[in-house]
């Protein structure tokens, strides 16, 4: 049977798993965030994602950084639904739920180091 170890990458706000890693698709990962943690702040130019809480409850937010149009959304995995985060939108995604909350995304590229597509900006800081 073939199988391949994977990375565990934690830190203070829970930990990240890249699954799949599929060229010319994109890849999937998991990522477990604990109690008041946010992930993200951040945008992509190329790069589309699709976030979807499987456990747990938690705030999505994006500002469109050509609008500064702001929207927020709240998801849990009682109730699951994928939510799209379109490329030139600054967004993040905070655990608001009492117990660890579970996210697995959906990207349709691969995380390149050099070629990261992934650009610091807060969601609330609008000019």
């Amino acid at each position: 049977m073939k199988s391949k170890k994977l990375e565990i990458k934690a830190d203070k706000r829970g930990q990240l798993i890249e699954v799949f890693k599929l060229p010319n698709v994109g890849q999937i990962f998991y990522s477990s965030t604990e109690q008041g943690a946010m992930r993200g702040n951040h945008y992509h130019i190329r790069k589309s994602e699709f976030f979807c809480v499987i456990d747990g409850e938690a705030k999505i937010m994006q500002r469109n950084l050509i609008t500064n149009e702001i929207e927020e959304k709240n998801v849990s995995g009682e109730n699951p639904e994928v939510v799209e985060i379109k490329p030139n939108w600054v967004h993040n995604v905070k655990n608001i739920g009492v117990n660890k909350m579970k996210l697995l995304v959906f990207v349709n590229e691969i995380f390149n180091p050099d070629d990261s597509d992934t650009f610091p900006a807060d969601v609330q800081c609008v000019k």
